[in-house]
């Protein structure tokens, strides 16, 4: 998993680089897309301790691709102490609405998926 991430940064790079191509997607975006898709983009359900499932799996992903959060978490569908630590720095980094209160909901759905540059790869 850890190589998703560094191809995702030398896509970044290359991009940065050699300037944007007409019509593709954005290296997040492409690079997420064949990852993350545990639920759909739209369907952004409240994610909160102790929860399992798709959902779980969905933020873990993202925390994964998009931010720059610095352990790699296990996408296993379990909202355990790893889980919240990475929700918790998504939340502060980004200055979410409601603070880091370890729930995902609107705001932290928002950043994951778009998170600042400041707190992306």
């Amino acid at each position: 998993m850890r190589t998703h991430r560094l191809a995702l940064l030398g896509s970044t790079v290359v991009l940065a680089v050699g300037g944007s191509l007409a019509g593709a997607p954005s290296a997040s975006a492409a690079a997420a897309e064949p990852y993350c898709n545990y639920i759909s983009d739209t369907a952004r359900p409240t994610v909160r301790p102790d929860d399992e499932g798709n959902a779980v799996r969905q933020v873990q992903c993202l925390i994964n691709v998009y931010s720059a959060y610095p352990t790699w978490l296990e996408v296993d569908g379990d909202y355990g102490p790893a889980t919240a630590q990475g929700i918790y720095w998504v939340q502060t980094c980004n200055g979410t609405t409601g603070g880091a209160d370890g729930i995902v909901g609107p705001s932290t759905w928002s950043r994951l998926y778009s998170p600042k540059p400041a707190c992306a790869l």
